[in-house]
């Protein structure tokens, strides 16, 4: 082989050897995680009944165990490990996010990536809750929304109730014993504290799949 030749070979072997490691798509964390920020700033004990989650997508579809890395001004670089179904295990911290920090996914720069933002609640699937946990969860939550958006307060979404994704059925109970079945929307029952006045518990046929908010009148 003539020493052109293989000076040409060794350039696109390392060029090979090379590309997988300029395969990665850097930027601001705070844009990755849009209203993180103000929501951590609310205090834990205020936001105790909610939280946060964000899932990454590409062309519509879960970008699943996605390799991502926080980077800090400093040159830490923590893990975020990302689930099969595109969603953050864990978050940046307030002080990671007020420092500048960089998220790194293992995706080229010009990829064209989507975030998805849920917030949700902490109440985990059973078959049997307490009327008032459900409550004081749907009142937290706005509260959180209303110091989370700020100035935009006034056109931040107001949470309504709780919704039982794929649990059956549904009955509020009253003091006295009495019951009263839940409405169902798409098959998932839903509990609006407004439409059940005097009701201690709420007892469901089947444990749901997930339980988040009901963000409608009706």
């Amino acid at each position: 082989m003539s020493p052109l030749r293989h000076g040409l070979l060794a350039a696109a072997l390392l060029a090979a050897v090379a590309t997988p490691a300029l395969a990665e798509k850097i930027g601001p964390a705070e844009k990755a995680f849009p209203y993180l920020e103000r929501f951590l700033k609310v205090p834990a004990a205020e936001r105790s009944r909610v939280r946060l989650t964000y899932a990454l997508s590409r062309d519509g579809k879960p970008l699943a165990s996605l390799k991502a890395v926080l980077i800090e001004p400093g040159g830490a670089r923590t893990p975020l490990p990302i689930n099969a179904d595109g969603a953050f295990e864990r978050l940046p911290t307030l002080p990671q996010l007020q420092a500048g920090a960089q998220l790194s996914l293992d995706l080229p720069q010009d990829a064209k990536v989507g975030t998805s933002l849920n917030f949700g609640t902490q109440l985990k699937p059973a078959l049997d809750y307490e009327a008032r946990e459900l409550a004081a969860t749907v009142s937290e939550a706005n509260t959180v929304i209303g110091k989370a958006a700020g100035p935009l307060s006034a056109l931040a979404p107001k949470m309504t109730g709780i919704a039982f994704s794929k649990a059956g059925s549904g009955v509020a109970v009253f003091a006295d014993g009495r019951t009263q079945p839940l409405p169902l929307v798409k098959e998932t029952p839903y509990f609006r504290p407004e439409d059940f006045k005097g009701v201690v518990r709420v007892k469901l046929t089947k444990a749901p799949t997930r339980v988040g908010f009901y963000d409608k009148k009706k």
